[in-house]
C-alpha cells in the first residue's frame, strides 16, 4: 500500500496549517495501517514528495506572490519512479518512508 503524502506532513510551516493538519494525519494513517497489517504481509509505504511540478504548485507560487518556474521543482515522473521503486521491492524486503526532493 502506497500513500502519497506531502513533506508538510513531516514539517509544519505557518500559514499552511490546515493543510499540515491533514498531512500529519495521514502520516498517522499510514504509520497505523503499517503496524496493524505487518503480520498479514500487508507493506504500507509514505512517499514525501517535496515540491513537484504541477499546477497545484503553481497556484501555491501564485498564493505565495511568488514566481512559478517548474524547471526548479521535482518532475511528477520522478515522485511516480519513486513510487514504482517501492512497489518492486521483493517481498523480503520494505521501505516504509521515502523522502524526495528536487535536486537542482
Amino acid at each position: 500500500m502506497i500513500f502519497v503524502n506531502s513533506g508538510a506532513g513531516l514539517s509544519a510551516h505557518a500559514g499552511w496549517s490546515a493543510y499540515a493538519a491533514s498531512k500529519h494525519g495521514l502520516k498517522a494513517l499510514a504509520d497505523s495501517l503499517r503496524e496493524e497489517e505487518h503480520g498479514n504481509g500487508v507493506r504500507v509505504t509514505s512517499v514525501y514528495p517535496g515540491r513537484t511540478a504541477s499546477p497545484m504548485q503553481a497556484k501555491v507560487h501564485h498564493q505565495e506572490g511568488k514566481e512559478y518556474d517548474a524547471s526548479r521543482w521535482i518532475d511528477p515522473e520522478s515522485v511516480a519512479t519513486t513510487v514504482l521503486t517501492a512497489l518492486d521491492l521483493p517481498r523480503d524486503a520494505e521501505i516504509n518512508d521515502l523522502t524526495v526532493r528536487p535536486g537542482r
